[in-house]
């Protein structure tokens, strides 16, 4: 069984912290320990340039076969690695991209040029971007702004530009790709999370979200940014732990769906590249199996990589064991070792890792640009330099420090402007201007507000005079407000936080 368990070491995909490895012995010890045991490849949170791409460069060097490494890379190299260039969230490019306008288009494709450099001098190879996923429930805890939006061919149209743009040439490369320019070699795309997970007010980090729409509703809604990405050559699809009733009967998650990773997205709509799964570490598996059994489901489902196990040694043993047992068909095995090591031999897997420099001036330009663009004034309104201004931030989550980009450009641009941290500090007749911040991130059960955050801030709107409220995440966080001024500024960016003060200052387009 050793070929066996050498070819499920190459389809797991654990956990590499990026900090952590260069800084930590003992945790690069322990990284090498998985490379010597055959992993095929890491999933890459978190690092700073140089010093990540160049630990990375280190294990490529320990490994037999070349590592694929993937991250997580929605906004830019600069969601993880510290000094890359950071891009608003997929919500906000939408709203600055018009898809009639080639200037914006443009646009678009700078940033994603820099984006696919950016990862491939990181020594990054596939890229968990772009979310497919329609937010068509405002309640989604856990997509939201990550998405394009609620209509299937805005989130369409933009999942195809974005797979050209970071994929470049990746299916058609020259004979020599050490020799490409960035924009021939590019990265693998995935499109996630399949086969749509906005329609649902459950997180998959902490429970099985169903989705109980009907098959018509899915075939328009849900499936046709997936259809668009596949159109478009996208080289990778991340099947989400979603149970849909409409497509598998069985209440299993799709992760161990036969139909709908078999023969729906490789059967009926013709996928071809890599199918990974979501991590398997989430809390939507765990009350299911233990984690090695999610492991030999997800392969006999059809997946080809098993992202981010906790144990990924034993996870090997646990698929090694079902082969052996005559649970899963070493066929099945052999299909997704092979469908990984074309990919890894064909465009040279490992090979192109450089040191990257900096975000420079001209990448941070275009993310401004896209910034100030995507802003969007539900109720219009500006303020003037001699108005008496208070700030009230709220935070949903942390102490107020978010927010600080945004009241140090406030206090250049009004000089009479007081801080006040709670509303009973707020004079009757003094404009009110609150920054409203909830992050859309794993864990957390909310995209909104909290009872106490919005209670806050609808005091303070009562206690004012002329009221300037402003989301940094969620454009439905105001559905629940009636100020003067509302602005949808959809990221806490720093950039995004100046773009919105440049923008209250003056008379807004």
């Amino acid at each position: 069984m050793r070929e066996i368990g050498e070819k499920v070491a190459q389809l797991i995909m654990p956990r590499l912290d990026g900090s952590r490895i260069n800084t930590d012995n003992d945790y690069f010890s322990q990284s090498t320990s998985l490379i010597d045991a055959g992993i095929g490849g890491f999933i890459l949170f978190g690092g700073s340039m140089p010093e990540t791409p160049y630990t990375i460069g280190r294990l490529q060097e320990r490994a037999k076969a070349p590592l694929l490494i993937t991250s997580d890379i929605e906004r830019g190299l600069g969601q993880q690695l510290e000094g890359g260039t950071r891009f608003p969230n997929q919500w906000a490019v939408a709203e600055a991209i018009g898809r009639e306008n080639p200037d914006d288009i443009s646009l678009l494709h700078k940033m994603l040029n820099i984006v696919r450099e950016d990862c491939i001098a990181a020594g990054i190879h596939a890229v968990f971007s772009p979310v497919a996923d329609v937010n068509s429930n405002p309640g989604n805890p856990i997509i939201c702004t990550r998405s394009f939006g609620e209509e299937p061919k805005r989130v369409s149209w933009f999942v195809k530009e974005y797979v050209k743009g970071l994929q470049g040439n990746f299916f058609n490369p020259p004979q020599s790709p050490l020799n490409l320019r960035g924009e021939e070699r590019g990265v693998i795309s995935c499109a996630k999370h399949f086969p749509g997970h906005g329609d649902t007010a459950v997180d998959s980090h902490t429970s099985l979200p169903v989705i109980s729409a009907d098959k018509k509703r899915l075939e328009i809604i849900e499936l046709p940014p997936f259809k668009a990405a596949i159109e478009a050559g996208v080289g990778m699809v991340m099947v989400g732990h979603l149970c849909v009733p409409a497509l598998e009967p069985e209440p299993v998650p799709a992760t161990f769906s036969k139909r709908i990773v078999t023969d729906i997205l490789r059967g009926e709509m013709g996928f071809k590249g890599l199918v990974v799964t979501d991590a398997l570490d989430m809390g939507a598996l765990k009350t299911l199996c233990d984690e090695g059994e999610t492991g030999v489901r997800a392969l006999a489902a059809g997946c080809d990589i098993l992202l981010h196990p906790s144990e990924p040694l034993k996870m090997v043993e646990a698929v090694v064991k079902a082969v052996g047992d005559g649970r899963l068909p070493p066929e099945r095995v052999e299909d997704a070792f092979n469908r990984v090591m074309e990919v890894k031999r064909r465009f040279h897997i490992g090979a192109y890792s450089n040191t990257p420099l900096p975000a420079d001036a001209g990448n941070i330009q275009i993310a401004e640009r896209i910034a100030k663009k995507s802003i969007r004034f539900r109720k219009v309104g500006r303020l003037s330099s001699s108005e008496n201004v208070v700030c009230l931030v709220i935070d949903d989550d942390g102490n107020g420090s978010m927010a600080n980009p945004f009241l140090n450009a406030m206090k250049e641009r009004f000089p009479n402007i007081r801080i006040a941290s709670s509303p009973s500090e707020i004079a009757d007749g003094e404009t009110v201007v609150v920054p409203l911040f909830s992050k859309v991130s794993a864990w957390k059960g909310s995209s909104g507000l909290s009872k106490d955050s919005l209670e806050k801030a609808k005091s303070a709107i009562v206690r004012g005079g002329r009221t300037v409220l402003i989301s940094f995440g969620s454009p439905y966080i105001l559905n629940s407000f009636n100020a003067d001024v509302m602005i949808n500024a959809f990221d806490p960016a720093d950039f995004m936080q100046m773009a919105v003060v440049e923008r209250l200052a003056v008379v807004p387009n």
